[in-house]
């Protein structure tokens, strides 16, 4: 089965540029194109694609607020940011309104292909510029006591998000199937109240619980 790809960019040649480039790769099927927020907000909900590669600095509304509301209706539906924008701000903004993976616009084809096919494995991939402020960001938290809000197995699972496993190395590690773990991490997002691995991640770590 092809990953279903909606992409959501204003600038008309790369939109057309990241069309050929992921048409012509392997086991990847583009379902739609969009320009701006509005069309994105209105089209890809009918679409339901696997994958919205999506453009941060789109005219009207902004593509935080595309990810943000897609994400509360298609919390499996994976956000992958391509933008210019290489800053914290727009880094941390991306991954809480649930994006699960973040480049930038200087990434290599081959990069953005393989982040494509990364994100519905269960990884996040991240530019390497960015990814660092993400290792600072949980260097820098300071462990918190007394929550204990999962279970043993849950932070166990949670803790090999962290290490960057996918469902099926997870599975493999726990010697669980990967439908058990899946339905722990649902349990996790519940828990937590947020919706992707990266959300997740950071919550925990901001409550102590890794």
């Amino acid at each position: 089965m092809k990953i279903r790809v909606a992409l959501v960019e204003d600038q008309k040649k790369t939109r057309e540029g990241l069309f050929f480039l992921l048409k012509n790769a392997m086991g990847i099927e583009v379902v739609g194109m969009f320009s701006t927020g509005e069309e994105a907000i209105d089209e890809i909900p009918k679409l339901k694609p696997d994958v919205v590669l999506i453009d941060l600095g789109l005219p009207g509304i902004s593509g935080m607020e595309v990810i943000k509301r897609l994400k509360e209706h298609f919390p499996k539906m994976e956000m992958l940011v391509l933008t210019v924008y290489e800053d914290r701000k727009h880094l941390f903004s991306a991954l809480k309104a649930g994006a699960s993976g973040y480049l930038l616009k200087d990434s290599r084809p081959e990069e953005i292909v393989k982040a494509v096919r990364e994100i519905c494995s269960g990884s996040s991939p991240m530019s390497p510029k960015v990814a660092r402020y993400v290792i600072e960001f949980f260097h820098g938290m300071r462990r918190k006591d007394g929550t204990e809000i999962l279970t043993k197995r849950e932070r166990e699972i949670l803790s090999g998000i962290a290490d960057g496993l996918t469902s099926k190395k997870l599975a493999e590690r726990l010697y669980i199937s990967p439908h058990t773990v899946r339905t722990h991490i649902k349990k996790i997002y519940d828990k937590l109240h947020v919706h992707s691995k990266v959300e997740a991640v950071m919550k925990a770590k901001e409550k102590g619980i890794l």
